[in-house]
């Protein structure tokens, strides 16, 4: 009875220790199957990962750096480069560049040919002292391309004025001012009815009027 009782344990615990067995056999095949396809699933998606990382490195290559993919920025665009046929530029022209630029109140002045100084002045407005000098440099780089070689390549008089900025084109005489100081100078008045109607004219005669009556001793005649 005994022996018998300890034959049954003796096998129970056998069948339960090849049962752990398989288990453990079985567990160690999971683990490995799935260890596999973690591993598999890793590489593959660090090769994805690497190939978007070349696209996207590509991608910005071509959009910083390749010149055939990137469109140049074309600051003239829809301007002639053709020198006028009065001179570097034509007035109609010229008052439809400065619109464009976004320029102010612009005025054109016909100068009589007789003063010899140029055919029209164009006095206009500036927002600001940065548009003022933009806009001045603007032109003098369009003149530079449109000139030709006997053309006098303009100058910017008073580049850092932040008031008045000034350039002789030949032809053309641009005066761009501050709003403030346009009001001043008044230039529309004095070129267009004389220093008669100009009221600055007119204020700096009333305060030299006197000196021009006083006669100095040493101009007098012994």
């Amino acid at each position: 009875m005994w022996r018998q009782f300890s034959f049954k344990a003796l096998l129970t615990k056998e069948l339960s220790n090849k049962s752990n067995l398989m288990v453990n056999l079985q567990y160690r095949r999971n683990s490995h199957v799935v260890a596999s396809k973690m591993s598999k699933y890793t590489s593959e998606l660090v090769e994805n990962k690497s190939e978007e990382r070349k696209l996207l490195d590509e991608e910005n290559w071509q959009r910083i750096g390749d010149s055939e993919t990137v469109e140049k920025f074309d600051e003239f665009h829809g301007i002639s480069l053709q020198r006028g046929t009065t001179g570097i530029f034509d007035i109609e022209e010229f008052v439809e560049i400065l619109n464009q630029q976004k320029l102010q109140d612009i005025v054109v002045v016909a100068v009589p040919s007789q003063l010899n100084y140029v055919d029209y002045m164009v006095i206009t407005t500036g927002k600001s002292p940065k548009q003022m000098t933009g806009v001045a440099e603007f032109v003098r780089k369009l003149s530079k391309r449109r000139c030709l070689t006997t053309d006098t390549l303009p100058v910017i008089e008073g580049k850092n004025n932040k008031d008045w900025i000034a350039l002789d084109l030949g032809n053309i005489a641009l005066h761009i001012f501050s709003s403030k100081v346009r009001k001043i100078y008044d230039l529309e008045t004095l070129w267009t009815c004389g220093p008669d109607f100009d009221d600055l004219t007119i204020e700096n005669d009333m305060l030299t009027s006197p000196l021009n009556c006083y006669t100095f001793p040493s101009q007098k005649s012994v």
